[in-house]
């Protein structure tokens, strides 16, 4: 049995728009931390735990759709561990859109680490892990 490249793409689609809310709450939390609203920023936090659960949630599905089979497996590990910016597009559509999906995904996961590095930083002071990852 062949794995569902259709599963993968709208479960790797559902991974990024959850990584985007994880984006956007982001974004509100260091506007919340700036005004030193720790009411809003504790909320935002919870908000955002959500986020990154549905993000793991996703992830997970894409896993259990390599328990097939060894085949299953191999396809599933290929299509998510592949650079995919070094993948040549093919004739296959979904796989085109996988590795496309998964493209935006790397590119936003730099950026959420940048923006969660620059707010650790601002709001942990001298006790922030960057800080101390500095030294």
């Amino acid at each position: 049995m062949a794995v569902d490249l259709e599963q993968v793409m709208l479960l790797l689609q559902k991974r990024y728009n959850s990584l985007k809310r994880v984006d956007e709450l982001t974004d509100e939390l260091q506007s919340a931390f700036d005004r030193h609203d720790e009411v809003s920023a504790s909320l935002l936090l919870d908000m955002r735990a959500e986020a990154l659960a549905e993000v793991d949630n996703s992830q997970g599905q894409i896993w259990d759709l390599a328990r097939a089979g060894k085949e299953d497996a191999r396809e599933v590990r290929r299509l998510m561990h592949n650079d995919p910016f070094a993948v040549p597009k093919t004739d296959c559509w979904e796989e085109n859109k996988i590795f496309e999906v998964r493209r935006k995904t790397v590119q936003l996961l730099e950026q959420l680490q940048d923006k969660d590095r620059r707010m650790n930083l601002s709001a942990g002071g001298e006790k922030s892990y960057y800080r101390t990852k500095e030294k």
